[in-house]
Order: structure tokens, then sequence, then C-alpha cells
């Protein structure tokens, strides 16, 4: 790879470091028999070029922190994410994750969905170093929020407890 193209791949992820939220689940409580919401229609969500569809379903609170809930979605790959670049829409592309919705405690506070980052069968070296592949490593089955809404009263009302 040439230290052109890996100037442009740094700044271009520099604005989704920015504003993403990561959290990881060794540092959340672990929730035993936690409750189950349903989401009873799918949930889209449109950010620039990116399209998110949350399934319906059910969702089991797993893991908490102080201020928050973590529901982990039953179905496997419950969130899809179709992105169609303005300019070249012949690059489109779309993936499945599996994923959760962070609930705050506080109730006045919207709800926002999360992707579970996936862990590969046998994760293998980007050939960029040790630290790199550490770091890529460290990050597997971490929570991430891929849009910049955080707050979403919409996503929140469409929860039912089970």
């Amino acid at each position: 790879m040439s230290v052109k193209l890996i100037s442009i791949l740094i700044l271009s992820l520099i604005p989704s470091v920015v504003f993403a939220k990561h959290v990881y689940p060794k540092s959340l409580k672990t929730v035993e028999n936690g409750t189950t919401y349903v989401l009873q229609e799918d949930y889209k969500f449109q950010e620039k070029s990116a399209t998110f569809t949350l399934s319906a379903g059910s969702f089991k609170l797993a893991y908490e922190d102080s201020s928050a809930h973590y529901l982990i979605g039953l179905t496997p790959q419950c969130l899809e994410m179709r992105v169609v670049p303005p300019k070249y829409p012949e690059n489109a592309w779309s993936d499945k994750w599996d994923c959760g919705i962070f609930l705050p405690k506080d109730d006045k506070k919207g709800a926002a969905f999360f992707m579970i980052r996936k862990t590969p069968n046998e994760p293998k070296s980007s050939n960029q170093g040790p630290i790199i592949d550490a770091i890529i490593k460290a990050g597997y089955g971490s929570f991430d929020f891929p849009t910049s809404t955080h707050k979403d009263a919409v996503l929140r009302s469409k929860l039912v407890v089970q």
C-alpha cells in the first residue's frame, strides 16, 4: 500500500473516529435474566449517503452501566447498512451486522442503535505491524455507533417491553 493511499485512508477515517462512539462490553456489567423488548416494525435511519435498517424483532437487556442499558438483538445480523455514494452510485454496497440498542435509564432520553463489530473466524495480519494488529484485534466485539445521532426519541418510542 502506498504512503499516499494510507494517508488518504487515515484522513477519511478521522471524521468517523471523532464522531463515532465505541463501547467495549468488557467494561459493562452483565445483566442476568434481563428484560426483553420488542421492536415491532423495522426502523430506518438515513444519514448522508448511508441508510440503516434495524430489523423488527426481540432485543434482550444484556449489559448496563451507570446511565444506560444495552439491549442485544436476538436475531443475527439485525442491522443492515446500505451506502450509495452520491457521485459514484455504481459503487453502492451493503452489509449486515449483529446489533443492539443503547437505552438510557432516563426515560426522557432517546435511544440509539449500534452494530457489534465482527470477529473473523481466522483473524489475519493487516501487514501493518504488531501494534496495528493489536488495535484491530482489541476492537473485535465492540459496540460501534455508526451515526452521529445517539438520542433518538422515535427509536425509543418504538420499543415495547415484552
